[in-house]
Order: structure tokens, then C-alpha cells, then sequence
């Protein structure tokens, strides 16, 4: 190599290394000194904000913040209250032991915004990113082996404990930001699914002995704003449960509206086990009305072939339970298949 040569790769080195080393070294300097107690007050009171001014009525609150690697924050000990299910009951908390997001500087230097995050919740892991090209915003989100039985929204919701593990993947394009316009796909699954534990009663009256449901499918497609769910079912050993419908995706996922179709049946293997199952479900032949009939809406809800048939209305955070045995199966809630 000649010394002109040389010569030439110092200058560029000059003008390519030390630009690069001083915005790393600012980059970290940053990272080390900037005030992540503040930035956590002011996310909390900016979220709790727009919550009292929506009707949401959820509160944020994050034990701790700080740096992850140069253009990230961890937060541990993120709290979601929201209020209870019914009356009478606790408010609900979703709590993630800790949450990773980093953005991307590349997209920041096109004038976009792409922060993935890593969420550490429920005994399994969340996985995601979030892109903000200013006229559409993606979402795509991946759920690994997380336990749904330590979700309490779930099971204050049911009722009674489940055991399961989520998987699956949330991808939606969301034109100028709105979930009421969006598109995309959900695909998820529920492993292992069971329900009741011997204990818990199902409204306080009733104690519903452990079901095995095994896998729990929900499939769905959105286009402008309607999710179509074209796969929602199990066909579990003591269980079996499928459902169709659509979902109005609403910018406040709980405001999202509901109408669904939905039926089950606990098979007779399971009703026939022993006494306590033989009277909560009626024995397989029996004519004896079961325990689990005595109320009105359940009663009404039961259909010719065994199943219980409901209409699922009102919003995702609260859903209305509609007996339905008079309109002959799935997809009829809309007056016809969805």
C-alpha cells in the first residue's frame, strides 16, 4: 500500500471514526445520566390522564425505570388496575414483573418510530413491535407459554380458576392510527385449557369440579375494522365448546364490540363421573333438571341436542351472556352466518 494511500484512509477514518466514537460516547454518557425517575412520573401521570378522560378507568403504576442497553428502557413491577368484573369484587390487576422497549434510531432518521418490546408477565413472555409511519401504525405481537390461570381478569370474568398456556400472534395495520379501520390477522392458542379446580364455586353456589378442555383455538381476520372469527372452538375430553362472530375493534380494546355466537356441552364421560358431576350437569339419561340449570339464563340457554347456546353482545371488557337455544346453531346471532 503506498503512503498516498495511507494517507487517504486516515482522513477518512478521521472523518468516519470520531463523528461515530463521540455519538456513542454521548449515546452512553445520556443513557447513564438521564433522569429515568422523571420520565417514569411523567409516563404514569400522562397515562393516568387520558384514562380519566376516557371511560377506561384503568391506573398505571411502575415500581422502577431505568436504561436498557443505549436507546431502551426497563421498567419492573408494571401494574394495570382496572376495575372489577362485578361489583363486590377486588379491581383487577394485570402485573408484568418486567418490560424491555427499545427504538429503532434508523427509523427515527426516515421520520418513523419502530420500538420493540419484551414483556416478562404471567410466567411466560410477550414478544413485539410497534411501528408509527405517521399515516398507518403495525402492531404484531407473539405470546410464549403464558399462564392465562395468572391473568385475574380472565378468571374474575369465568368465574372460577383455569389453567393453560398462551401462544399464538397478534398482526394488525392500523390506517391513521385506528383500531376502528384496521387490518390484519389473530391467531392464538390456548394449551392444556381447564377450568374449575373442585373448589370455587361457580356464582358463589355451585363447586365446579376440574374440566379438561385441551386446546383452545381462536382464529380471526380484520378488514376496516371488523374482526371475522372464523375459528373459536375445543374438543376436549370433558368438554366441547365452538363459536363464531364478529368483533368491532374499537381504539379502547375494552370498548371493542362484541357479537358472537357461542356453544358448549360437557360431554357425558364427565357428567356421569361421580355424584357431585351427576347432579351439578345431570346424569347421561336422567330427566332430573341438573344443579347447573337452576339459573334462568343457563336453562333457557340449553338446546335440543344437549349444548348450551348464548349470544355473546356488549364490549369486550363487558360482555353480555344471551341465552340463544331458539335460533338453531352458530352465526345466527347476526341473522345469518358471518
Amino acid at each position: 500500500m503506498t503512503q498516498q494511500m495511507k494517507e487517504r484512509l486516515r482522513a477518512v477514518g478521521r472523518w468516519i471514526l470520531y463523528p461515530t466514537f463521540f455519538l456513542v460516547a454521548f449515546l452512553v454518557f445520556l443513557s447513564w445520566t438521564f433522569p429515568y425517575d422523571k420520565l417514569k412520573e411523567r409516563l404514569v401521570f400522562t397515562f393516568n390522564a387520558q384514562q380519566r378522560a376516557s371511560s377506561s378507568q384503568q391506573e398505571l403504576q411502575i415500581d422502577s425505570l431505568d436504561s436498557h442497553f443505549v436507546t431502551g428502557v426497563r421498567a419492573t413491577g408494571v401494574h394495570l388496575l382496572m376495575p372489577p368484573v362485578e361489583p363486590g369484587k377486588p379491581p383487577v390487576e394485570l402485573k408484568l414483573d418486567e418490560a424491555r422497549a427499545r427504538v429503532s434510531l434508523l427509523s427515527l432518521l426516515f421520520g418513523n418510530k419502530d420500538v420493540t418490546f419484551t414483556l416478562k408477565a404471567f410466567e411466560g413472555q410477550i414478544e413485539g413491535e410497534f411501528i408509527d409511519k405517521g399515516k398507518e401504525r403495525i402492531i404484531r405481537v407473539e405470546f410464549d407459554s403464558v399462564d392465562v390461570g395468572k391473568i385475574d381478569m380472565l378468571s374474575q370474568q369465568l368465574g372460577v380458576p383455569m389453567e393453560g398456556k398462551l401462544f399464538g400472534k397478534v398482526d394488525l395495520r392500523l390506517p391513521e392510527g385506528k383500531a376502528s379501520k384496521g387490518s390484519g390477522v389473530v391467531n392464538l392458542e390456548i394449551r392444556d385449557l381447564s377450568v374449575g379446580d373442585g373448589k370455587a364455586k361457580i356464582k358463589g353456589l355451585l363447586e365446579l369440579p376440574k374440566l379438561t378442555v385441551g386446546a383452545l383455538r381462536f382464529e380471526a381476520e380484520a378488514k376496516e375494522g371488523v374482526l371475522k372469527v372464523s375459528k373459536f372452538g375445543a374438543a376436549g375430553k370433558d368438554l366441547e365448546l365452538s363459536g363464531d362472530g364478529r368483533i368491532q375493534m374499537r381504539e379502547l380494546a375494552n370498548d371493542s364490540g362484541l357479537d358472537l355466537a357461542v356453544r358448549f356441552k360437557v360431554n357425558d364421560g364427565f357428567r356421569g363421573k361421580n355424584d357431585k358431576t351427576k347432579s351439578i350437569f345431570g346424569a347421561p339419561g336422567s330427566n332430573i333438571p341438573p344443579l347447573f340449570e337452576l339459573d334462568p339464563t343457563v336453562k333457557r340457554a340449553k338446546t335440543p341436542d344437549g349444548f348450551y347456546a348464548f349470544q355473546v353482545k356488549g364490549q369486550l371488557g363487558k360482555p353480555q351472556f344471551l341465552p340463544a337455544a331458539g335460533l338453531g346453531g352458530l352465526g345466527t346471532s347476526r341473522g345469518g352466518s358471518p
